[in-house]
């Protein structure tokens, strides 16, 4: 029996009972609201794991030419995704070998160049890094050309995705290998094969942890979204799988019931179920019934968050009507539902931290994977402790 087939079997019979032996049943449990406002927790997080693991920055099909560039700053740190004319994409700090000034400027949307040309001096860089050129090159006579060369990050894009560490001393990065189960996932479902749309950039008031906790539990779906997306949903009822620190969910829609009828070689997780991953820390998978949403959450302080949702579809726009249909998609999606109502309770939820409300958080029975994630967290900080 595969995987999917034992879940959606376990969905069936959540859905006969109506969610009354919700998944992961356990006694309500708690936390401690300091984990998401605490500054030296943000700063143990940051440099424990944001500086440390590998983090999915976006899909390769946003740099699909060589020339293509991007910039960000990642947790504090600038990063520069590029394209190469070898057609591979490499990352590195976004800071001049020469005195230390920005190549580029932070920007939403890549960019093409040649080459990259610090703005201070105008030393320039090829797109692989090495030094292509310095103006009044004789002030620099002892200068060994060859051996200037940006600062690359590991990095490595599996399976569509681009993962990039955002230290530059870590070793080679084998995503595989810290993917684990869910490298399968990916593979099967086929996201090399999807094509950049849209992307949505926002900084955001509230602990990046927040958000992912809105897309760990399924429990405030029908009532949060009651205006845009509840009908599609039955309440409260989903199956999950930790995948290592990583995991895998299926969440129950109104047209589960359906596989009833089908042979199971036809029991779709897009389709008759709502698929979600979590690739930790920090990013969450989404597959709708024809696109993917991929989000990434990277703290920039223990109150605010840069949220990056990027829409991934099977295809580009053949025609105005397709173009239609996604872009209504994406605006629905990342305005009225990620923006307009799950980010904006979590920043209500961070305003009334402070106040005093609440000496513990609870988590009930249909909420059991916050207990799972934040338990992956404090045993990450932990061994980054030991080691």
């Amino acid at each position: 029996m595969s995987h999917w087939q034992k879940m959606f079997e376990q969905l069936l019979g959540e859905l006969d009972n109506r969610g009354s032996t919700p998944d992961g049943a356990a006694d309500v449990a708690t936390l401690d609201p300091a984990i998401y406002s605490d500054p030296g927790r943000f700063e143990r997080e940051r440099d424990k794991l944001f500086r440390r693991l590998p983090l999915c920055l976006g899909h390769a099909d946003q740099l699909a030419e060589p020339g293509s560039v991007l910039a960000r700053e990642i947790c504090g740190v600038p990063v520069l995704l590029t394209r190469g004319r070898d057609n591979t994409i490499r990352a590195f700090l976004n800071v001049c070998r020469h005195r230390g000034a920005r190549l580029l400027v932070e920007q939403d949307e890549v960019l093409c160049r040649q080459a990259l040309s610090c703005p201070y001096h105008g030393w320039t860089y090829r797109l692989d890094g090495a030094l292509a050129g310095i103006p009044r090159v004789e002030g620099f006579p002892d200068l060994d050309r060859a051996a200037i060369h940006l600062r690359e990050l590991p990095s490595a894009v599996r399976h569509g995705l681009i993962f990039v560490v955002l230290d530059p001393d870590a070793g080679p990065v084998d995503i595989a290998g810290y993917l684990g189960a869910l490298d399968a996932d990916l593979s099967a479902i086929g996201m090399e094969g999807h094509r950049f749309y849209r992307q949505g950039i926002t900084r955001r008031a509230t602990n990046w942890k927040l958000i992912v906790d809105a897309f760990l539990e399924v429990y405030h779906v029908t009532r949060l979204h009651a205006g845009t997306l509840a009908e599609y949903f039955v309440d409260s009822v989903l199956v999950s799988e930790p995948l290592g620190r990583h995991g895998r969910y299926l969440v129950g829609r109104q047209s589960t019931r359906e596989i009833r009828d089908l042979p199971v070689a036809e029991w779709s997780p897009q389709r008759h179920a709502t698929l979600v991953h979590l690739i930790f820390p920090n990013s969450i998978v989404v597959y709708h019934p024809d696109y993917i949403s991929h989000l990434g959450m990277f703290p920039e302080a223990a109150d605010r968050t840069l949220f990056v949702h990027t829409m991934l579809t099977p295809e580009k726009p053949r025609d105005e009507k397709a173009e239609m249909h996604w872009r209504r998609s994406f605006e629905l999606l990342d305005g009225a539902v990620f923006n307009g109502e799950d980010i904006a309770v979590c920043e209500q939820i961070q305003r009334g931290l402070s106040c005093g409300a609440n000496d513990r958080l609870l988590i009930g029975r249909y909420e059991q994977n916050l207990r799972r994630f934040h338990g992956s967290l404090e045993a990450a900080l932990r061994s980054s402790n030991q080691a």
